[in-house]
């Protein structure tokens, strides 16, 4: 029995990082696993978030350019979404207007979404392309409600980033969550609330 069901969303542009993330790490936290043939792989994954068993439907939206116009149709009943970018790869960043936007554009106005960037990090440092600064800008200049960093490596951080996204999505809930998570919108930097 689950307190909350959320569906969410996974998208960017495909990329290394992005892929061992979904395929390697994330995929050995899931209960179940489906890989749609035409651009998106759905998992579910469990998690306790303030004392409150949550389910989570996760829509990994393939960031190939011929699938990118299906996720309009994904987008549908989702409660919050993973911006994911690979900081070896600065070109990753290059489409997140065309990215936000798109998903924007299936919202209503009044709709509270909280979207999350994610930064996959590599095993050597002397890789990077992106600094962890960089991506709290990009976070703050695109009024997005958090950042976090994962490593395709260790897998670390990963539980961080779903527990953050659905915290911000309790917070929103019409759910008996209001006594013990207080609905406001909070910004999240460096896998902190503030």
């Amino acid at each position: 029995m689950y307190d909350a069901n959320f569906k969410i969303i996974l998208f960017g542009d495909e990329t290394e990082g992005k892929k061992i993330l979904t395929h390697k790490h994330m995929i050995s936290l899931f209960s179940s696993s489906q890989v749609d043939s035409l651009g998106v792989d759905f998992e579910v994954k469990s998690l306790l978030v303030e004392d409150f068993k949550i389910k989570l439907q996760v829509w990994d939206i393939s960031g190939e350019r011929r699938y990118r116009d299906l996720l309009p149709n994904y987008i549908s009943h989702a409660r919050g979404g993973l911006f994911v970018f690979d900081v070896t790869e600065k070109s990753s960043l290059t489409n997140i207007d065309f990215w936000l936007s798109l998903v924007k554009k299936e919202l209503p106005d009044e709709e509270f979404f909280p979207i999350i960037a994610v930064g996959i990090t590599p095993e050597s440092i002397i890789k990077r392309q992106v600094t962890s600064e960089e991506g709290k800008i990009i976070t703050d200049l695109h009024d997005l409600d958090g950042f976090v960093e994962c490593s395709i490596t260790s897998g670390s951080d990963i539980e961080k980033m779903f527990e953050t996204l659905s915290k911000l999505m309790l917070e929103r809930s019409p759910h008996p969550t209001e006594s013990k998570i207080p609905k406001k919108k909070q910004k999240i930097k460096g896998n902190k609330l503030q």
